[in-house]
């Protein structure tokens, strides 16, 4: 059997409401009875207190304990005069207290015989309260009227008069409840604590249900959410009602479709783009092989060159491929050493100056230095990585410049980092689409076979490098009308 969520948050809800709820009616129930027992005792005492009143004021009449010597009527009599804890039988109508002097004859306290028969008669203790285990001793501790069950167990009440012992009572310690009425109200008591425990697991066990219910309901849409994310279908949403941690989860789920989404066409963009741009080499080189085969073109010098450059420039495409694959994967190994970044940016200069010429471009370069001279700036990264950076940004900008334009190379060095510069006149690009142009395949025409060509990988190469030197590259306007791309090396 597959035990789900919602029913294991309900086995869960209503274990630990049950054992809290059992725990808590124990302890209760224990401190009850040690309550009780308490005041049991604390009653005991109490009418301890009044017995022992009454025998010292006897005592004080007579002098002596001969009057109650082996009387056990008279010692019930007194048990009865110091309240109804002691007397035979609890509930029943109270016997006239002792009055504590011995202004009437002893024998008086009893009834005679000849009046039993127009009172209750006496009702000697039975087992249903069992006689008060209490007896009288003298000064000796031996026995002078009571039960003579004197143990270990028993505890003795001296009797003073005028500071000096007279007399103990002996009464046996109770260790359970004994009376009647006592144990009825004790057995009360229990059966209302059973009672609401049982109510109480009941109403635990509806909780737990109802709120087995409500965690389901709202773990519902998370789930079907997670169905569909499983097969592809990222264009589900989890509406969201609450702002708690169930509702954060669903924002989540959400956000995550939507980068899967986003992902998703992305990857469709990215091979549809992929695939146009490989698929225009190739016809290229189709047609003019296929033209060179029917003899339409002679194979000649500039036939041959054609087929060069598309093969270069389809051999260029493969290459940015692959470096982007592999800088995703992050193996694109980066051999990083001490070196003069502004002889590597004259290098690169005098690389691209003819090129520039030829273009009818103007290509200035401004080092860091003062004057003619250059100063050496030594910078701890990958020269051949900077270098393809420099020549990246270069070939972008002979690319898109229109002819008679100008394009400048600036080097900018402080403390924390270096800042490579390059910026162009005419044409610009909108400032809202500046932020795009590091991205793989992006191209500011709609048209895919244009002259000025380039697969729109190189800025996004560019990206890489700068990112692996732990800096960032960001596009702006130039002053010069073009576009100026910013590179920012931390040292």
């Amino acid at each position: 059997m597959n035990i789900k969520i919602w029913h294991k948050l309900a086995i869960l809800l209503l274990a630990t409401t049950s054992l809290t709820i059992v725990i808590g009616i124990g302890l209760s129930q224990q401190s009850f009875k040690r309550g009780f027992q308490d005041y049991l005792q604390h009653q005991e005492q109490r009418r301890l207190e009044v017995l022992a009143q009454n025998l010292i004021s006897a005592y004080e009449e007579k002098g002596n304990w001969n009057f109650l010597r082996n009387n056990n009527r008279l010692w019930l009599s007194f048990l009865r005069s110091s309240g109804e804890h002691f007397s035979p039988g609890r509930g029943r109508r109270r016997t006239r207290p002792f009055s504590g002097t011995l202004s009437e004859p002893l024998s008086e306290a009893i009834p005679p015989p000849h009046d039993r028969d127009k009172r209750r008669p006496f009702r000697p203790m039975g087992p249903r309260s069992g006689p008060p285990k209490m007896s009288l001793l003298d000064t000796d501790k031996q026995m002078i009227v009571g039960i003579p069950a004197i143990t270990d167990a028993t505890y003795l009440q001296p009797l003073k008069n005028n500071g000096r012992v007279i007399a103990y009572i002996a009464i046996k310690k109770k260790g359970r409840i004994v009376d009647r009425l006592d144990k009825i109200f004790a057995a009360q008591q229990n059966q209302a604590f059973i009672v609401n425990t049982l109510v109480s697991l009941v109403v635990s066990l509806i909780v737990a249900l109802l709120a087995s219910v409500y965690f389901r309901k709202r773990m519902s849409p998370l789930t079907h959410i997670a169905q569909h994310l499983t097969s592809g279908q990222y264009e589900q949403r989890v509406h969201i009602t609450h702002k708690d941690e169930l509702g954060q989860l669903g924002n989540n789920f959400n956000i995550l479709a939507q980068t899967l989404q986003k992902n998703q066409q992305s990857q469709q963009h990215w091979i549809a783009d992929i695939s146009h741009e490989l698929r225009t080499p190739v016809a290229i080189l189709k047609g003019e092989l296929e033209a060179l085969e029917d003899g339409i073109r002679p194979l000649d010098k500039n036939s041959i060159h054609s087929l060069r450059q598309e093969t270069e420039r389809l051999n260029s495409l493969i290459n940015d491929l692959y470096q982007l694959s592999i800088a995703d994967m992050g193996a694109l190994k980066y051999e990083k050493t001490d070196f003069d970044i502004n002889k590597l940016l004259q290098e690169v200069y005098e690389r691209f100056k003819l090129r520039f010429q030829q273009q009818n471009l103007t290509l200035h370069y401004s080092d860091a230095g003062t004057g003619d001279s250059v100063q050496a700036i030594q910078y701890h990264g990958d020269r051949q990585r900077l270098y393809q950076l420099l020549s990246i940004l270069l070939e972008n900008s002979l690319r898109y410049t229109d002819t008679g334009g100008e394009i400048r190379i600036k080097l900018t060095n402080n403390e924390r980092d270096i800042r490579l510069i390059v910026e162009d006149s005419a044409p610009g690009i909108e400032e809202d689409k500046q932020p795009f142009i590091f991205d793989r395949l992006f191209r500011l025409e709609s048209s895919r076979n244009r002259s000025k060509g380039g697969a729109g990988l190189g800025l996004a190469i560019a990206k890489q490098i700068v990112m692996a030197h732990e800096g960032d590259i960001s596009a702006h306007t130039s002053e010069l009308g073009g576009v100026q791309i910013s590179c920012r090396l931390a040292k």
